[in-house]
């Protein structure tokens, strides 16, 4: 008997022991868990939060990256406008450039044309002096004609008159 209740004394304290061990190691477990599951929980939260600016940074960046992509068409668009102004510009350059050669041109035929007119108008000026020499010549020359016509009449009076005077008819 005495080993039957060393044996069962032995028993019961296993059972014992495993006891407070279950009951320890379920403790332990349970603070372990508690505490795991409140990390978890803080975890959570925290995952939350950096999800939350995550999805607010994505959305942002979403929308630079449309902003960047509207620029980046306006960018274009404006370098295509300032390409077709470049070509413009050339072009109304080079056509200034031939209107100024015409002007130049123009400018020395003016110049050219004036200076024939200056010419012409000298010419007329001295032609028109030359008239009003001869029309002044003409008017000498009929003034003398007339004188020389009445002196004719003068003459044919006295040479009738001396008819007359011999019984002649004029």
């Amino acid at each position: 008997m005495y080993l039957k209740k060393n044996v069962n004394f032995g028993l019961l304290m296993l059972v014992i022991t495993v006891l407070v061990g279950t009951v320890a190691i379920t403790t332990y477990f349970q603070s372990t868990y508690k505490e795991v599951s409140e990390d978890l929980e803080q975890k959570n939260e925290q995952l939350e939060v950096v999800s939350s600016n995550f999805t607010t940074k994505i959305k942002e960046l979403n929308k630079t990256s449309s902003e960047l992509q509207i620029k980046q068409m306006d960018k274009e668009r404006l370098d295509q406008l300032y390409t077709d102004m470049l070509k413009a510009k050339e072009l109304i350059d080079a056509e200034l450039l031939a209107t100024k050669g015409t002007l130049t041109e123009t400018s020395k035929e003016l110049e050219r044309k004036k200076d024939e007119l200056s010419d012409a108008n000298y010419k007329l000026i001295l032609q028109e002096d030359e008239l009003t020499d001869l029309k002044a010549k003409v008017q000498n020359q009929l003034d003398t004609i007339r004188s020389r016509n009445a002196e004719i009449a003068s003459l044919q009076k006295q040479l009738c008159d001396e008819k007359q005077a011999l019984g002649k008819t004029c």
